[in-house]
């Protein structure tokens, strides 16, 4: 970087360091999960639907997850296909579905959550508590940042796709 006129090495090596970070992370959340036959967002499913007494639908399972529905749905057919969730119609309406634990996906969960705990808090216990807080907080901030700049590029990607169509369509015509 010191080839880049006006790079900060600081912020670069920040986000560097936060991105193996969050590699890292990954991949314990990888591991945990596959030592319990479970992909992390197969079990992520799971933890979320604990939490929901009525369910939730395979929409609000893909934006808690980070995902887009269709791999969502592919994530769904998997638990249904080993009896940990179901889907319930709502309404008339046949594609407004939730998801719900079954008996033994309620049990599968429930089992790896002191699991999970543990792993967590011996995680976090690296870290003095003003620090946790400090990186929550930055965490924070940076995601959302991170996200920001993720719409504005997918907002200019629209727009010049819509320039570039409107502009073939002009001399089409």
């Amino acid at each position: 970087m010191a080839r880049v006129p006006g790079a900060d090495p600081e912020a670069i090596d920040t986000c560097l360091c936060l991105w193996r970070f969050s590699e890292e992370m990954s991949a314990s959340f990888e591991a945990f999960y596959a030592a319990h036959r479970l992909s992390s967002a197969r079990g992520h499913v799971l933890a979320q639907l604990l939490e929901a007494e009525r369910g939730l639908t395979p929409a609000q399972l893909a934006e808690r997850a980070g995902t887009t529905p269709s791999s969502m749905t592919g994530v769904l057919r998997s638990l249904e296909g080993e009896g940990l969730v179901r889907r319930r119609v709502m309404s008339d309406d046949r594609r407004s579905q939730r998801v719900l634990l079954t008996p033994a996906g309620r049990r599968r969960v429930e089992s790896l959550l002191p699991l999970m705990a543990r792993r967590l808090a011996d995680l976090a216990g690296t870290l003095r508590p003003a620090e946790r807080r400090a990186m929550v907080a930055g965490s924070r901030r940076l995601w959302e940042r991170a996200r920001a700049l993720t719409t504005r590029l997918h907002d200019a990607e629209r727009r010049d796709a819509r320039q570039r169509n409107g502009h073939r369509r002009r001399h089409r015509a």
